[in-house]
């Protein structure tokens, strides 16, 4: 009996191995086939050099476009194509901007120039794009004229150097895409305003020379977005221009520079753990889509992009954007980002080309079809490689020592979606106070979300209602005028489990020791079958206190008599909130800051926001656990909810292999194993009980290892 059963189990192990995994684990090799190890590359003349050898003096266009990619764009012309789609919305923006002024030198809030950078950017794109895909010569004039203005403007303001980065891409694209259309007197009055206005600027930021302005975004460590920003834009002008002999010097030497800077940030900032991006969701899409256009423009022109994108963590990314969103997809908007934004971003294009997955591919393609446009989607679009929607991923997302962790019971709209935030309190690099946070959507509605970030030149910003814990779906303990979390404070996931209870759980006891907190434990738990999903906090404090528990809606909040349920409703989906745990009622307040807190004039209006909360007084050990489920159709409330287990009763259940009449594994059970074996770490299966398979039809600790080893490896 038990050699067959061994046997088995070797069969399932075979299956497994030649079975398709998640949509994103898939052979991603097209990317890190570019690099051929080159590792930290420094030295900007070889890069320039192997520009010249692959195409030849003078040769344009060679920034991400090439007359081949052009000629394929064109052949969609009037097709039934999503490109089709893509290029009559090209033709529509580029006769809108025929119809507005050139961009005028505005800086409104006396600090930044930058949306006219990036008007002049996309202005400068798509109608150098059309000029190249329709061949109306207006397009070409059009384009050149915003380049004139800007050459004619004081300077890119360099005290904001972004404003500096988005120019001189814009810069880039219009010199390469239009080199065949101007004269070489026009070339050389780009060029020349090109390196008076970006090239010595940046170069006084490189070498850190004596200046005026103050920001110093290079020498900043570890840095945040502005790296991937200020490198990729001055690295797509240096190669725009680098084969010109009044340009050469400058463009290796801000190659050399600016390519081991933003090689050396991808490292640090994209988490090779999980895939998190340290600033959030919204500035992963800001510096990913510098990241693509410099690994692009690098490809496109060298060859090669020398390593600079070829690294786990950014593959890991794709998988950050798309769980920490919902199925709508809306992202979870903590730190630094606008509550509820879009994610269907254009730079998932460029990840589906680099990684060769055309179902990251087709996450974009989807949002074109439905109204979306970006001049960047006609860069790296490519419907030849078309997706497998036949294959679905794995709903849970997490691991111990990560950032983030989510959960839902499908992707379809009509799911349930939750997420868990921790990390590292980091409010420099766009943090917020918000250890702990979480959202939670149904049905395609947003139940309890996060309220996005505050004006940047707020006196006292930090200190602000959506900085501050008070202001995000988390705990505060005994709040004062001082901050409500650690700076500083590193709070992970502890422990993780998938399947039809997965479940998250975080120690936040260093977020808010300084609070008086001896223990904080969070759990956020889905019972996927009952759509039900359960946020569980155990405190212990060093003296008795107070501890508030809120959760941030724009819904309406209908508590019961008792103060122990509540109902939200947003839009005509109504949820079943109810404290499950001993003690405590709800209560409804407004999005405003606690009386203790210190008052900071001018905040945003929170007023289309309102949050529940529990407010425990003098208390010493506090558990709070707090159940959300879905009602259907004229329920009021649940017909099922779940008891109170402590967290560490949250331990995985042992999986049994179900084994047919005939002693084969049945696919349904092979796919059902594989998912679970992907998402679950080996410290995990470590702790699982050895259960002899011969004995209890149990797969032992052992079998698993040996199971998830073959898939790894097949």
């Amino acid at each position: 009996m038990k050699k067959r059963l061994f046997s088995i189990l070797l069969v399932l192990v075979m299956v497994i191995g030649i079975m398709p995994t998640t949509v994103f684990a898939e052979d991603i090799s097209s990317g890190s086939s570019q690099s051929k190890n080159y590792g930290e590359f420094t030295d900007g003349e070889q890069i320039l050099s192997d520009m010249i050898e692959k195409n030849g003096m003078y040769a344009h266009p060679r920034i991400i476009m090439s007359d081949d990619k052009f000629a394929k764009l064109k052949s969609h012309i009037g097709d039934d194509s999503v490109t089709a789609i893509l290029l009559g919305k090209l033709r529509n923006e580029a006769d809108r901007i025929m119809n507005t002024s050139v961009a005028q030198y505005e800086i409104p809030d006396g600090i930044r120039l930058l949306e006219t950078s990036k008007r002049i950017q996309r202005r400068v794109a798509a109608l150098a794009l059309a000029y190249n895909i329709f061949e109306d010569e207006k397009y070409a004039q059009r384009a050149y004229d915003e380049l004139v203005a800007a050459c004619n403007f004081q300077d890119w303001n360099p005290r904001h150097f972004l404003d500096v980065a988005e120019m001189s891409t814009g810069f880039a694209l219009g010199y390469d895409w239009l080199y065949n259309w101007m004269n070489d007197e026009q070339r050389a009055f780009i060029r020349k305003n090109l390196i008076e206005k970006g090239f010595n600027q940046i170069m006084e930021d490189f070498e850190d020379k004596p200046r005026t302005r103050t920001y110093r975004w290079y020498q900043d460590y570890p840095g945040d977005n502005w790296k991937l920003v200020c490198c990729g834009g001055l690295d797509l002008a240096a190669l725009a221009v680098g084969d010109e002999s009044d340009s050469r010097e400058l463009a290796s030497e801000i190659l050399t520079y600016a390519y081991k800077e933003a090689y050396s940030f991808v490292r640090r900032a994209y988490s090779d753990k999980d895939g998190t991006y340290s600033e959030g969701l919204g500035y992963w899409d800001y510096a990913t889509y510098y990241l693509g256009l410099h690994s692009s423009a690098l490809i496109s022109a060298a060859g090669t992009d020398y390593g600079l994108a070829d690294f786990e963590g950014l593959r890991k990314s794709v998988d950050f954007i798309r769980y920490m969103s919902s199925n709508t997809p809306k992202s979870f908007s903590f730190g630094d980002d606008r509550d509820s934004r879009d994610t269907g971003w254009t730079v998932l294009l460029w990840l589906g080309e680099y990684l060769d997955s055309p179902d990251i591919s087709a996450i974009r393609l989807k949002k074109i079809e439905n109204d979306s446009f970006n001049y960047l989607d006609l860069l790296w679009i490519d419907e030849d490689k078309k997706s497998d929607s036949s294959i679905d991923s794995a709903t849970d997302w997490g691991d111990v020592g990560a950032s983030n962790a989510s959960f839902r019971n499908t992707w379809d709209e009509s799911g349930i979606v939750a997420a868990l935030h921790v990390g590292k309190n980091e409010y420099k690099y766009h943090g917020h106070y918000d250890l702990g946070t979480f959202y939670l959507e149904s049905n395609g509605e947003r139940f309890f979300t996060d309220l996005g970030n505050e004006n940047y030149e707020l006196p006292n910003r930090l200190y602000s209602y959506r900085i501050r814990a008070e202001g995000h779906n988390t705990l505060v303990i005994n709040p004062s005028k001082e901050l409500d979390q650690a700076e500083g404070a590193e709070c992970l996931i502890s422990e993780f489990n998938s399947g039809n209870e997965a479940f998250a759980v975080t120690n936040l006891t260093d977020a808010y020791a300084s609070s008086g907190a001896e223990s904080v434990i969070r759990g956020l738990k889905m019972i996927k079958d009952k759509e039900c999903v359960i946020i569980q906090d155990e405190i212990s404090l060093k003296d008795n206190g107070d501890i508030y528990w809120f959760a941030h809606t724009k819904g309406q909040i209908d508590v019961a008599n008792d103060g122990r349920s509540a109902v939200v409703t947003v839009g005509s989906e109504k949820m079943w909130v109810g404290i499950i745990s001993d003690g405590g009622k709800f209560t409804v307040m407004n999005a405003e800051p606690l009386p203790s807190t210190l008052v900071v004039p001018n905040q945003t209006d929170n007023s289309e926001y309102r949050k529940l909360a529990v407010h425990l007084t003098n208390i010493k050990d506090a558990a709070i656990s707090v159940a959300c489920i879905p009602l259907k159709q004229g329920e009021t409330q649940p017909s099922w909810t779940p008891i109170v287990n402590a967290i560490s009763e949250w331990s995985p259940q042992t999986i049994k292999g179900d084994v047919n009449a005939d002693g084969v594994f049945s696919i349904a059970d092979v796919v059902l194993l594989q998912k679970w074996l992907l998402a679950v770490p080996d410290t995990e299966l470590k702790n699982w009980k050895a259960a002899d398979l011969c004995e209890d039809n149990k797969i032992n600790v052992f079998d698993l290892c040996m199971m998830k080893r073959s898939l790894l490896f097949a």
